[in-house]
């Protein structure tokens, strides 16, 4: 998909500093795996509900991450134990904007997903703040942790127009390790953010009208369980099989060559 593809759909925009006006600090997140040769479609019938975000005058801006873990992985192994409370920690980069925060989002026994950040200038972390804003957010230090797993990825954002909801949309995902990389070009990970009390959604209507089924997919985790052959990864299977579906070919490259 191309961002003159979107353009063609005709969607109401929204500025970025809007997108505040849809932020939650009790949220419930609802992801869902879709090919990505069917993301435009369902694109086309979320724009009667939705608005779509404009940043720095791209609808399908870059982002890369560089995850954070123990030298055990034991954030990674938290996840595929379903640990009740469990943390990711990981730096985000927002190339439209310029803009590098280090993030903290904490799966809550309830379901909910609290996320707390801080931005960082001059691409510094070797510092008190972060080390500070790391010690009170999660039970690690930050010295402790190590860069485990990179992605990069396209997203489109959506809010619903009573900013009820926010939607993300997910393509062309590269997960790598130093020494090797996954492409998931062929998937789009949908994704709905909404408050805790609000359960109305367009979207998740709509996928379940369609067939589409909720699932756990995060790419921290699944990024972990395809590159790391050491670590345990029986309970991420299912949903490895799920993308393999959608997959044309093998993707996973020597990136050392």
């Amino acid at each position: 998909m191309k961002e003159n593809d979107i353009k063609q759909l005709d969607f109401n925009y929204l500025n970025l500093g809007d997108v505040d006006k849809a932020q939650f600090m009790r949220r419930i997140d609802s992801k869902y795996l879709v090919q990505a040769e069917w993301a435009f479609e369902i694109l086309s019938f979320l724009k009667q509900h939705y608005f779509i975000v404009e940043n720095k005058a791209q609808l399908m801006p870059e982002y890369f991450s560089e995850y954070f873990d123990s030298s055990g992985f034991t954030m990674y192994l938290d996840h595929h134990n379903r640990r009740a409370k469990r943390y990711k920690l990981r730096l985000r980069h927002y190339k439209a904007s310029g803009d590098v925060f280090l993030e903290v989002k904490t799966r809550m026994p309830s379901g909910e997903t609290l996320k707390k950040r801080t931005e960082i200038t001059n691409n510094s972390i070797d510092n008190p703040t972060v080390e500070a804003f790391v010690k009170k957010n999660i039970p690690f230090r930050f010295n402790e942790l190590t860069r485990t797993l990179y992605t990069t990825f396209n997203r489109i954002t959506l809010v619903s127009f009573d900013f009820n909801e926010r939607v993300t949309m997910d393509f062309n995902i590269l997960l790598k390790n130093p020494t090797h990389a996954v492409n998931l070009s062929d998937i789009c990970v949908i994704e709905s953010k909404r408050d805790k009390y609000n359960s109305s959604s367009f979207l998740i209507n709509h996928l379940k009208q369609h067939g589409y089924r909720q699932t756990g997919f995060s790419k921290y985790s699944i990024g972990c369980a395809l590159l790391y052959n050491n670590l345990k990864s029986n309970n991420f299977k299912p949903i490895i099989t799920h993308i393999n579906k959608y997959k044309n070919e093998n993707a996973l490259v020597n990136t050392t060559s």
